[in-house]
């Protein structure tokens, strides 16, 4: 677990840390396949990334954009990610529209979790994909993506992307599932502000109950950058 002084110095890193990640991943495939956090931490991150010293060294026609969640409102709502994403990055750099790929909210939140899955796998190629990198954040209740605590979505096997209900806040969402974030090749989970300190110290100890929160679950080449 990496520490940070401010959010500043954390959000540096995480664009450093992007493109070591997009300069293996051509190196090797010639490609780099992304899916995007949303939330306030990830946005000076990717402000820095539409800055010329990062983005003049991105082919931004090799890289694949993605989402691994979002609330199901429009995308022109100030609430969604990739709104966020869009505003911060996506329309600041020249990446062509055709490699961005939004979670779409137009159908029903099934029927478009069902189609965002069918495209991960016609876009990567595989029946079993595996991002290059996944982009997560953290929730003071220890949940990422949009995997919340005792939710049935934390113990779905086959499926890749799913709509959750939210009944205290009445919306649905749309989210990867650990099957998918887990097969990643490198997740970077970024994690700012004092009232998240008491879940980091309980995945920092490695403290697991019979009921684990949803971010310990994760698995793999994780990479974690914290502040606050």
């Amino acid at each position: 677990m990496l520490h940070y002084s401010s959010y500043q110095l954390l959000s540096t890193a995480a664009a450093h840390f992007f493109t070591i990640a997009y300069d293996k991943n051509m190196a090797r495939h010639g490609k780099f396949i992304v899916a995007l956090s949303g939330g306030s931490t990830p946005k000076k991150m990717y402000q820095l990334l539409a800055t010329a010293p990062f983005s003049k060294n991105i082919n931004w026609k090799k890289v694949f954009i993605f989402f691994s969640d979002e609330r199901y409102v429009p995308h022109s709502d100030t609430e969604s990610n990739f709104n966020m994403a869009s505003a911060a990055l996506l329309d600041h750099v020249s990446i062509p529209r055709k490699n961005i790929f939004a979670i779409p909210t137009g159908s029903t939140p099934a029927k478009d979790a069902a189609s965002y899955e069918k495209g991960i796998k016609k876009i990567t190629g595989s029946k079993k994909p595996a991002f290059h990198l996944v982009l997560l954040g953290m929730g003071a209740d220890g949940h990422t993506a949009s995997l919340f605590p005792h939710h049935e979505i934390l113990q779905e096997k086959k499926r890749l992307v799913k709509e959750v209900f939210l009944k205290d806040k009445e919306i649905y969402r749309i989210s990867f599932t650990l099957p998918l974030i887990n097969r990643a090749k490198q997740i970077l989970l970024l994690v700012a502000g004092k009232e998240k300190t008491a879940v980091l110290k309980k995945v920092s100890a490695n403290r697991k109950t019979s009921k684990p929160l949803p971010v310990q679950l994760l698995k793999g080449n994780i990479t974690w950058m914290v502040t606050g």
